[in-house]
């Protein structure tokens, strides 16, 4: 089996997406704990472990809320059920996907016949999160040396037009230098071409034939179509 991270990004998509398909079809409790044990045993095979500890407090917060709100609205087994999913959920999106540059996403979608202007806004998106997050914490790092006090409490909501505003003059500088650089570049060029050579090996072919069976597999199991 090829390593993960050597994989081309297409195996990597079509293996990520067979997962969170598994998940989704996944009714009851105790497949979803061996789904995270098998994805726990992953993290351990591709030496994921430490990045994911270190995930754990993105992730760990909607899965505490999804398990409060279904414990006022539903019973205990739907709280466990829902909560286990989101977090397999959000575990093999991290197994697959991360150290995925967004590039090689959008290469590789655009490499399964996905129209350009689509990878290109889901690329362009993915690299502005993180640089829009600097500008969140510059601003407020600025405006906290002036002493406007920006910390998320009741009382300073008056004062979130102090990042609103220059984050706000701050993303219409991006656009208008990112529409710049687009049009020198030529963005509504015809023929496009890769500055790296995707391929896919044959164990990758194999690999994700293999996975292809075990979902059929486990979607007849759980539906319960073959008594």
């Amino acid at each position: 089996m090829p390593a993960l991270k050597q994989c081309d990004p297409r195996t990597r998509l079509t293996l990520g997406c067979m997962g969170i398909a598994v998940i989704f079809v996944t009714q009851n409790i105790l497949p979803l704990i061996v789904e995270g044990s098998l994805l726990f045993g992953g993290l351990l095979i591709f030496k994921m472990m430490r990045p994911w500890i270190r995930a754990l407090k993105l992730i760990l917060p909607p899965v505490g809320l999804v398990w409060v709100v279904a414990m006022i609205s539903f019973t205990l087994d739907t709280a466990i059920i829902l909560s286990l999913r989101l977090l397999n959920l959000l575990t093999v999106s991290f197994v697959f996907f991360h150290g995925m540059r967004p590039e090689e996403l959008g290469n590789s979608l655009r490499k399964m016949g996905v129209p350009y202007g689509f990878s290109f806004i889901l690329t362009t998106s993915l690299r502005y999160v993180p640089l829009i997050g600097e500008k969140i914490h510059s601003i407020m790092d600025a405006q906290r040396s002036r002493g406007i006090d920006l910390r998320p409490r009741l009382r300073n909501i008056p004062h979130f037009t102090a990042l609103l505003m220059p984050l706000l003059v701050q993303a219409f500088l991006l656009a208008e230098q990112l529409a710049m650089a687009m049009e020198s570049r030529g963005f509504t060029r015809a023929g496009r071409s890769f500055r790296r050579e995707y391929r896919i090996s044959y164990g990758e072919y194999a690999l994700m034939a293999a996975a292809l069976v075990l979902l059929v597999i486990f979607l007849v199991w759980e539906r319960g179509w073959i008594s």
